[in-house]
């Protein structure tokens, strides 16, 4: 068993040529296969363990043990496994516990091309322009940007979720798209949260000035730091908000800050960051609005009985192999 295709496998990120060759290596190795479907349900059972173990030496000899275990039968491995499960399941993810990490990007010569960035499920990436400026991306966002020399603008289209701190220049602005809107910078740091399964557009200022455009160009509000816009394109409706710096820059430190959420809505942030799929069965719950802080590095099952504990609801997992697993809400 290959250490970094059964990572990608775990993770949600193998190709379907990676795919392709795990499942067929599995069909042909019974020991492979046992194995695999082990490590794949330990994570139920692993937010029940408090095991503090030492993430580098345990983990390496967790794949030491994977890697010389044909003499030992499958059942033995479970075992001593259950030990390390918690700090396999920290790199590995298995759609319970991902690691927070960031990844930066640089670029110093940008040519006059489109230049395209991501944060994987479950990370934020980092993006510095040569001129200064910064980007978080949240989990699951893409941002794309070129120089318009012609029109001496800097442009962005984003999809999910950025914070910008823009370096500005009166001589050329920095631009950003979001779904049906456009916000233009006047020297700024600002927030876009446009995820296309959401019915709502919010831009959030948190110091300096920014314009919220039309698609057409023309203005529809100018921003003041602590504002936040949501717009709600099927109903063509714009709100605005206060909002607090700390809840806009939490995501950035590796926190959920829930203020006044929806059930529905936390489920969803959930999805994005742990890879896992939400099914409320009892829509009284949807409506349930919860506050609170919840650190990213802990496990999904740790969430959930915080939420469970709070809201009153019960859940079942229905596991999943080569999709995400399913965490059913009654």
């Amino acid at each position: 068993m290959e250490k970094d295709l059964l990572l990608h496998i775990l993770t949600g990120e193998a190709t379907p040529a990676e795919k392709e060759k795990f499942y067929r290596q599995l069909a042909t190795d019974k020991n492979e296969e046992e194995l695999f479907y082990e490590v794949k349900s330990l994570w139920l059972q692993t937010s029940m363990q408090n095991t503090v173990v030492d993430t580098d030496s345990d983990f390496a000899d967790l794949w030491k043990r994977i890697k010389n275990r044909p003499e030992a039968p499958v059942y033995s491995i479970r075992r001593k496994m259950l030990r390390y499960a918690a700090v396999f399941l920290m790199v590995l993810g298995l759609g319970t516990t991902a690691g927070y990490f960031i990844a930066q990007h640089h670029f110093r010569h940008l040519a006059f091309g489109t230049q395209t960035y991501s944060a994987t499920r479950g990370s934020v990436s980092i993006v510095e322009f040569a001129d200064g400026s910064k980007v978080w991306l949240n989990s699951e966002s893409k941002l794309t940007y070129y120089e318009d020399r012609q029109n001496n603008q800097r442009m962005a289209e984003l999809t999910g979720e950025a914070y910008f701190e823009i370096a500005h220049r009166e001589d050329f602005p920095f631009v950003v798209k979001a779904g049906q809107l456009v916000v233009r910078d006047l020297g700024t740091t600002f927030n876009i949260k446009a995820y296309p399964e959401d019915n709502y557009i919010e831009t959030s200022l948190v110091e300096g000035a920014a314009d919220i455009l039309s698609e057409n160009g023309k203005t529809i509000l100018a921003l003041k730091p602590g504002e936040s816009a949501m717009y709600f394109p099927e109903a063509n409706k714009m709100v605005l908000r206060s909002i607090a710096e700390n809840v806009l820059s939490a995501w950035r430190d590796g926190k959920f800050v829930i203020r006044d959420q929806r059930l529905e809505d936390i489920f969803r942030e959930l999805s994005r960051w742990y890879g896992i799929e939400f099914r409320i069965e009892n829509d009284k719950l949807r409506d349930y609005r919860f506050t609170g802080n919840i650190k990213k590095t802990i496990t999904a099952q740790h969430v959930l009985k915080m939420l469970k504990t709070a809201a009153g609801f019960d859940y079942r997992i229905v596991e999943n192999v080569d999709k995400p697993d399913i965490v059913i809400v009654y």
